[in-house]
């Protein structure tokens, strides 16, 4: 059965959802200005390990070990280039790492998933309240500022600012607050749904929270077993689509 539930707060996760970048293409034009030239396949698994690594060690972007996200990126950097370029200095390192994480806080390394923008201007024109519920650090805004969609939300929610991450309920929570305390709307968890990536934070964490839930795979790496193949969309086109059919081709809120 097609879920039908007309949405008076949407949602949405960032990476992998709205926005994309191309990885190892940014790592590798910003290593060769310094010299540093590396393998792409290497470069992806090494900073997949990394990642879940320093994200066990200090979780939250290092949100609350002191690390601070800043040396948390930095850390990455370091470790990636490493691991191809073993003798290469620390000041080097930190030159390349400067330029990744100024580069990873504008759009010259993020870019929008076609549909992006029809999909929220639809919704927004149908006043459905945006908001952001993303794992990220303190650049997100300045982010979605660049890349020309920060004014379609009403808040935008990183696990940083709040310090507490997906799939955790009280981030969920902290989106119907921010509803209440800007709008002055009272949104029952049964009356939002989150867009995501991810079946864990994203799918999963919502259900659990009461909400309801979508998922976009703009690559195909979602176990479709897990859940409804109606909560499964291909692309924003197709997400689209299915909330044109909830409110109507002509349904726009006076």
């Amino acid at each position: 059965m097609i879920n039908r539930v007309r949405p008076r707060l949407v949602t949405f996760d960032v990476t992998g959802t709205l926005l994309m970048t191309k990885l190892e293409e940014h790592y590798i034009e910003i290593g060769s200005r310094h010299g540093l030239f590396i393998e792409p396949k290497k470069l992806a698994r090494s900073f997949k390990s990394n990642f879940m690594q320093l994200s066990k060690e200090h979780p939250i972007y290092g949100k609350h070990t002191g690390l601070g996200w800043e040396n948390w990126w930095r850390i990455i950097v370091h470790n990636v280039f490493r691991d191809q370029h073993a003798s290469v200095s620390k000041d080097e390192l930190n030159k390349v790492a400067d330029s990744l994480i100024n580069c990873y806080g504008t759009s010259r390394c993020w870019h929008k998933y076609p549909g992006t923008i029809d999909l929220l201007d639809f919704l927004q024109k149908r006043n459905v309240i945006l908001g952001v519920i993303s794992n990220f650090d303190e650049r997100l805004e300045s982010i979605l500022k660049d890349t020309q969609i920060h004014q379609y939300f009403t808040f935008v929610l990183t696990s940083y600012n709040l310090g507490v991450e997906k799939p955790s309920l009280p981030i969920f929570g902290e989106a119907l607050r921010l509803v209440k305390y800007l709008r002055e709307e009272e949104i029952s968890p049964q009356e939002a749904t989150h867009i995501g990536d991810r079946l864990d934070n994203d799918y999963f964490g919502a259900k659990n929270a009461g909400w309801n839930a979508l998922l976009i795979k703009h690559e195909d790496k979602i176990d479709e077993s897990k859940i409804p193949k109606e909560d499964v969309f291909g692309s924003l086109k197709e997400l689209q689509e299915h909330f044109r059919r909830i409110f109507g081709t002509n349904y726009i809120m006076r």
